[in-house]
């Protein structure tokens, strides 16, 4: 076994047995001892308090999950609750996050599909969507990697040439891990990278960011400085993601490092993993 499937293999031991420990979890919640809940998740009440809070004050997706968790049956909602306050399930989930989606080899990296923009439009271009589900289906976590582009004022419309190689313009590639839970949006990471391709390769990596969007109360994070930098034909952008879990009794250390990339022909991935 070459160490690339070594690697792989160790991945996926640890996502199964990450799996396992998360199903375990969300069976004794379900028992006679519940989780103890923060003020903000106490009641359903307490939480779209909390959700409407978020929102007045302008955080975005706010109200989506709002609209999301008011959806839910009320024995829905109580389950939520426990999954948010559950110790032993936030600590198994943000540890499956950072097994979610494992760097991908660059030859088999997903590459835009054919699309057009016009001169002056910034237009998405390729979108790709993967999931994996946790606690018999409740939590789902979503990856998503995106690119979108921008045509040179002179550039023919349309994102890639014969050659197979990406337009001339301006591109932004995106790698973003979203937590759900019975399907409201509860936590989103996102990276992405901005840089210039000539037609034949990517001469400038223009900058990187990241951003997140939390409504669990439980989980504080915050985002370091981001880098942007050229490595061979990628263009690479990373942030990290540091904080904690503000748990009575209860601490869990924050500290991953989410990364996304790309080269000249579009092939594109990242990952989101603990440093």
């Amino acid at each position: 076994m070459n160490r690339r499937s070594l690697s792989r293999a160790v991945a996926a031991l640890g996502s199964a047995v990450i799996i396992a420990g998360l199903t375990q979890t969300a069976n004794a919640a379900s028992a006679d001892t519940k989780p103890t809940r923060t003020p903000e998740t106490a009641t359903p009440v307490d939480y779209i308090a909390y959700l409407a809070h978020q929102s007045a004050n302008g955080a975005a997706g706010a109200g989506e999950a709002l609209q999301a968790f008011r959806g839910l049956s009320s024995a829905a909602k109580e389950t939520y609750l426990d999954h948010l306050n559950n110790p032993a399930a936030l600590e198994a989930l943000l540890q499956a996050v950072g097994e979610a989606e494992p760097d991908p080899d660059p030859e088999t990296a997903s590459a835009p599909v054919s699309a057009t923009a016009a001169v002056g439009e910034t237009k998405t271009v390729a979108t790709t969507t993967a999931s994996k589900t946790l606690a018999d289906g409740d939590i789902v976590i979503e990856t998503t990697q995106e690119a979108t582009f921008t045509p040179d004022p002179d550039d023919i419309p349309g994102p890639t040439q014969p050659s197979g190689k990406l337009r001339r313009g301006t591109w932004e590639s995106t790698y973003r891990v979203t937590q759900r839970i019975f399907g409201v949006p509860v936590t989103r990471l996102s990276v992405w990278v901005n840089y210039y391709t000539n037609g034949n390769k990517i001469t400038r990596v223009n900058h990187a960011d990241g951003g997140k969007r939390n409504f669990n109360a439980a989980v504080a994070i915050t985002k370091s400085l981001p880098k942007a930098w050229k490595s061979g034909s990628y263009a690479n952008g990373s942030v990290g993601w540091e904080g904690s879990i503000v748990f009575k009794d209860f601490g869990i250390t924050i500290d991953k490092r989410q990364k996304v990339y790309a080269n000249e022909y579009g092939f594109r991935g990242g990952y989101l993993k603990n440093i």
